[in-house]
């Protein structure tokens, strides 16, 4: 009996599998936690996430004055650079002390997982606005401790960075190097975090005043992915625009060991040298000095570019799925996958080409037979050159060339 249906006529099947580009994820969103007294509420509704970019002058008039509007949208501005936004706006605290509406407006940012409140509400934003954000700030809510232990929006916004593989740009302590040591070592080995100290001097109201660094150097990120070509590089040694410089002189000296940038690199703190130049490459996923952590998540642009690959593979399958499992299907994938992995390696994300394969070894036939099929895929990303070395060596041969080139000379003028 034929195994196709009955036909008198001439027609067309679609037969074999052809693999298709693989596209990759967006990292550049920055997810925003917004404090805007003054915002209109039917644009900036309380706990819920909303989409636009950065030169979008509606929504940032809407946005209203005070609170942390001029870290995120001005920062953002400064850098010359136009990035998508998620703004998630939370309530500003009351009390009757400054320490009462801090902790209070501390827990608004925190909110509900339950309900989606606070930092939460990004978790829901590609299903409200077809966005997902990577790169989340709160400025001005995350340099500081308390009840003497960490600091709860960082906290909070690692959990939705997981979830969402993305990187929290945080603002440590700035008042002292130890300060900000202790702030950093409340995270303990956490690479979803780069965290900054100190804090800048931006010029407002006719005076220099000392503002959270998170939203500029957010949209350093982008400004730097965007010249680069994708997320697969670190963000810095570029200079942070519209500061006057840091809110604290950090020490830095060529070719010396020590001083302060170096002292908060290792120990995994960016921070800002020469009066407004970005320094640091590290997350908090290693502490260097202590020797806890782990070094596979040391950098930033690692740990990003990573997530990057992951991403764009887990989502480029979906026309593989619920097709009949055969040889023509496997290799459609293998072959995606290693163009993809070719590509990578082609503009210098990773340090070499990475491959895909099948391993029968972890196919058993009844993971086949369950519908089950698994490829085996290699991806090392590029790190940042961090500690360029040259080694000086004298050369006393040269003094034999020396004589000998005076001997010679000697000799052709006797002659």
């Amino acid at each position: 009996m034929p195994a196709t249906d009955f036909n008198h006529g001439t027609r067309v099947i679609q037969a074999g599998q052809t693999p298709r580009p693989i596209a990759l994820a967006n990292m550049r969103p920055i997810g925003a936690i917004m404090v805007a007294p003054n915002a209109d509420n039917t644009k900036f509704p309380l706990n819920v996430p909303v989409s636009f970019f950065s030169n979008d002058t509606a929504m940032k008039t809407a946005a209203g004055t005070g609170g942390n509007v001029n870290d995120i949208f001005d920062a953002i501005e400064d850098q010359g650079v136009i990035t998508e936004l998620v703004v998630v706006r939370v309530a500003a605290g009351t009390g009757a002390t400054p320490t009462d509406i801090l902790n209070n407006t501390l827990t608004n940012i925190v909110g509900s997982g339950a309900s989606l409140t606070g930092v939460h509400a990004f978790k829901g934003a590609q299903s409200r606005v077809s966005v997902t954000p990577r790169l989340f700030i709160a400025p001005g809510y995350t340099d500081m401790r308390v009840s003497n232990a960490a600091n709860p929006v960082v906290t909070e916004l690692v959990g939705v960075a997981t979830r969402l593989k993305g990187m929290v740009i945080a603002d440590g302590d700035a008042s002292s190097k130890e300060a900000a040591y202790t702030w950093r070592q409340d995270f303990g080995a956490q690479k979803r975090i780069y965290a900054l100290t100190p804090a800048g001097r931006v010029f407002e109201g006719g005076d220099y005043v000392t503002r959270p660094l998170a939203g500029r150097v957010a949209a350093l990120f982008n400004k730097r992915w965007k010249e680069k070509g994708g997320p697969y590089f670190s963000p810095s040694n570029q200079t942070i625009g519209g500061i006057g410089g840091p809110s604290r002189p950090i020490s830095y000296y060529h070719g010396e060991l020590d001083h302060e940038a170096n002292w908060l690199n290792v120990r995994g703190l960016a921070t800002v040298i020469e009066n407004n130049l970005l320094w640091g490459n590290r997350t908090l996923g290693y502490n260097q000095e202590a020797g806890t952590g782990d070094a596979n998540d040391m950098f930033v642009n690692v740990v990003i570019t990573l997530d990057a690959i992951d991403e764009s593979i887990v989502k480029a399958f979906r026309w593989a799925m619920d097709q009949n499992m055969s040889s023509h299907l496997g290799v459609a994938i293998v072959e995606q996958v290693d163009t993809f992995l070719g590509e990578l390696f082609a503009i210098g994300a990773t340090v070499a080409r990475g491959r895909c394969w099948f391993d029968k070894a972890v196919n058993s036939w009844a993971d086949l037979q369950s519908g089950k099929l698994r490829f085996e895929f290699s991806r090392e990303p590029a790190p940042p050159l961090e500690d360029l070395i040259f080694g000086a060596h004298r050369d006393p041969y040269a003094f034999e060339v020396l004589a000998d080139d005076i001997l010679k000379r000697l000799n052709q003028r006797a002659a």
